[in-house]
């Protein structure tokens, strides 16, 4: 155990270790595992293809070309796949059209789960797909700042709360929490992670901003590694569930560093985890469970 701890510490940029948990509190958090999340076997569906009338700022339908439109369906052989995620580009205020392609939606092959990316509708507007028992995973923006000037949207970060509390009502719903997207030192995501804490989910994913070439805020700074991390404590000390690290943030030494923290910290589960993460746990014989469907469905 003395060996891992200290080949995680190593692996850690020297400026950043600083954030390591003590080797005493390291060993209390039961370091024996790690679920590994490949999503190779979720397929990621466009209602829109690759328009979007929201244009987030951070987005610009950039992550579009990354899902499968779906105007080319019916040439998917579904054999291939577990699961959809059925997202796409949203309304000017803010709505996927998942209720425009309810029927289509419910002749999806039987075997598929379903994880749907609402945007900002209400729930109702989902509910003859119950029969289907989905996932939600429900953005929750942490500040106004975020809602308006990232999302363009005439909403409040508390409407974004009441909605969030009405989908848990009806689906099981997974907030997604992006630490970052307000570019401000106060971007509200302790209080975003109070909020939640509250409501007893059954796990939370935290996604870290990266800026994107081609989109408004492609010169946007990342977040410090310190404020992730300690975030990430806040978390895991507060929250009675499962804390997931999604699949959005920076790649490269930061991803290596906050990884390696992250599950030093206690997060055991990981969307496409820092392969020298990995390493240094199949070197100490840390179990590593993989799973193939997104981390809202795994």
């Amino acid at each position: 155990m003395q060996k891992l701890y200290t080949q995680l510490l190593e692996a850690v940029s020297e400026p950043f270790r600083y954030l390591a948990p003590s080797g005493e509190v390291f060993f209390k958090t039961n370091p024996s595992y790690l679920d590994k999340v490949t999503p190779a076997r979720t397929l990621s569906i466009s209602l829109t293809d690759l328009e979007c009338k929201q244009d987030c700022a951070h987005c610009n339908g950039h992550y579009l070309k990354g899902m499968y439109p779906l105007s080319r369906l019916s040439k998917i052989d579904f054999s291939a796949y577990d699961s959809v995620l059925i997202s796409g580009g949203s309304s000017a205020e803010g709505e996927v059209p998942i209720k425009k392609h309810i029927t289509s939606l419910l002749q999806l092959p039987e075997h598929l789960r379903l994880n749907l990316h609402p945007g900002y509708q209400p729930p109702e507007n989902l509910l003859p797909l119950k029969c289907k028992n989905p996932v939600v995973s429900f953005d929750l923006p942490t500040c106004d700042a975020v809602v308006k000037e990232v999302f363009g949207l005439d909403h409040s970060c508390d409407d974004y709360r009441k909605l969030y509390t009405r989908y848990c009502e009806h689906f099981k719903t997974i907030a997604h929490i992006t630490i970052g997207l307000a570019q401000c030192l106060q971007g509200g995501e302790a209080e975003t992670i109070h909020f939640i804490a509250d409501k007893q989910p059954d796990e939370v994913v935290f996604l870290v901003f990266r800026p994107t070439p081609g989109t408004r805020m492609h010169n946007a700074p990342v977040p410090g590694i310190e404020k992730v991390v300690n975030l990430l404590i806040q978390a895991l000390s507060s929250l009675t569930c499962p804390v997931l690290l999604g699949c959005m943030r920076p790649a490269g030494v930061y991803r290596r560093d906050l990884d390696i923290l992250a599950w030093m910290h206690g997060v055991r589960k990981i969307v496409m985890p820092d392969h020298g993460l990995l390493s240094i746990l199949s070197d100490n014989s840390v179990t590593i469970n993989g799973y193939q469907n997104c981390c809202a469905l795994s």
